[in-house]
């Protein structure tokens, strides 16, 4: 497919780098030229310099080819002039970064549709979502679901007394309820790993797991013999995401407290939420931290739009006791610096972006995409169809790549934890775990076979 990526920032480049990868024809336009020039040295992509509102530029970069124009800049007009812009030029497939709210309301004047965009993307909405559901799965530390909210991945850090501990796969399958939930990715010490039987389960693992909803919660006292539900929060930033998402916890948690050093945006967020606990003030001064009781919350969560704040309110609340920190890494090299100090949750909005944009650019009948381990693989869910080289035989006959296992079959409603013995149907929805090395052999294997007669 040839796919036009506008903005090579860091949610245009990991864009063009993963779908280059997969074989896609791929340029990329950014005002910048050292961006163009980072991206040309890079990878094997077109890097045009130059605005992508100008007609010349994008005929530069193979517009008129395009079966896809992805606009991520930085700015709402611009991604919207580009998907007109693409429209004109027969471009069929738009995707278009959004962050104002104000064209998502019912009475704007102007809707992204006015814009020919086919798919809008709000970075920060795909934020809140994702907190809203960790908070609601008490211990997970990364989320997704998959077949309308019917199979969920949930990834946990295995603590020092989980009953867990020192278990092999094979003998966790003797568990009544084994056939209910799969632990299909183990990460250990960095290192992304599809675990076998005989892998043992050791502390601070970090497992992701695919479980029923309806049977999450027989899985999670495997890993907290206790599962304390979340009643107090403290969110430092009434960013927009912060102030998003504590109004949609009000009336789920009992105790939620907001820290703003701006004062205006400290004033706003108190007129705009009715229960929350407003207080001005800097996120890194332990004082207000103490007042705040950061280090007593069930969760402390640093939203500021300032990566250094994130990491020094989550140190200091950590050193009051902090049970759980959670923070916001906006440039993906903060990622691992705030890993490497025990945060226990690191949300980059821009790679989570990524992944959002990459359900809708994908081969097949994909219904949704989620990044594992900053990257190191993808949860797919994706239709099984006739002909595919995966339907109607067992699943130990056929040829998967390594690094790629099936997770779940959704049949009827119903999921179903595959092993050796069980055969896909077409019409299946399947969830499948790939590295990243994998993923274009699975795109083949799930695929439509042609075939030609004589």
């Amino acid at each position: 497919m040839k796919i036009l990526i506008v903005g090579a920032g860091v949610v245009g480049i990991n864009l063009a780098e993963e779908l280059s990868k997969e074989g896609h024809e791929v340029s990329i336009v950014d005002s910048s030229a050292e961006q163009t020039r980072f991206v040309s040295d890079r990878m094997d992509v077109l890097a045009v310099h130059g605005h992508g509102t100008s007609h010349r530029v994008l005929k530069d970069a193979g517009v008129e080819r395009a079966e896809m124009a992805i606009a991520v800049t930085d700015v709402d007009e611009t991604n919207l002039v580009i998907s007109m812009l693409a429209h004109k030029f027969g471009v069929k497939r738009k995707i278009a970064r959004i962050r104002s709210h104000e064209y998502a309301m019912k009475d704007s004047l102007l809707r992204p549709g006015d814009f020919f965009v086919d798919r809008v993307i709000n970075p920060e909405e795909i934020v809140v979502d994702t907190i809203e559901k960790i908070v609601e799965t008490p211990g997970a530390t990364s989320i997704a679901s998959f077949a309308d909210g019917k199979i969920l991945l949930r990834g946990f850090t295995v603590p020092s007394n989980a009953p867990i501990i020192g278990k092999r796969l094979a003998e966790m399958r003797e568990i009544a309820e084994m056939d209910t939930f799969l632990i299909v990715a183990l990460s250990r010490e960095g290192k992304l790993m599809i675990p076998k039987g005989d892998t043992e389960i050791r502390t601070d693992d970090h497992i992701f797991v695919v479980v029923s909803r309806e049977t999450l919660p027989l899985f999670l006292p495997l890993l907290n013999r206790r599962v304390d539900e979340v009643e107090t929060i403290v969110i430092y930033g009434a960013t927009r995401v912060g102030t998003s998402l504590a109004s949609r916890l009000e009336s789920k948690v009992k105790q939620i407290t907001v820290i703003e050093p701006d004062e205006e945006k400290a004033r706003s967020a108190a007129e705009t939420l009715s229960s929350a606990v407003i207080l001005h003030g800097e996120g890194t001064d332990l004082d207000l931290l103490k007042e705040a009781q950061a280090g007593r919350a069930d969760i402390f969560m640093a939203l500021s739009d300032s990566d250094q704040s994130n990491l020094l309110s989550s140190l200091l609340a950590k050193r009051l006791g902090g049970k759980k920190l959670l923070a916001i890494a906006t440039e993906p090299e903060y990622v691992s610096v705030l890993n490497s100090v025990d945060i226990d949750i690191v949300l980059n909005p821009r790679l989570l972006t990524v992944g959002e944009i990459l359900q809708y650019v994908r081969r097949g009948r994909i219904h949704a995409v989620a990044k594992l381990a900053e990257g190191q693989a993808e949860v797919i869910e994706l239709d099984t169809i006739p002909g595919s080289k995966v339907v109607d035989k067992p699943l130990r006959e056929v040829d998967f790549p390594p690094g790629a296992i099936v997770a779940a079959i959704l049949r009827n409603g119903q999921m179903v934890i595959p092993n050796g013995s069980s055969i896909i149907r077409a019409g299946d929805s399947v969830v499948v775990l790939a590295v990243s090395e994998a993923i274009p052999k699975i795109e083949k294997l799930f695929a439509r076979q042609q075939f030609l007669g004589l």
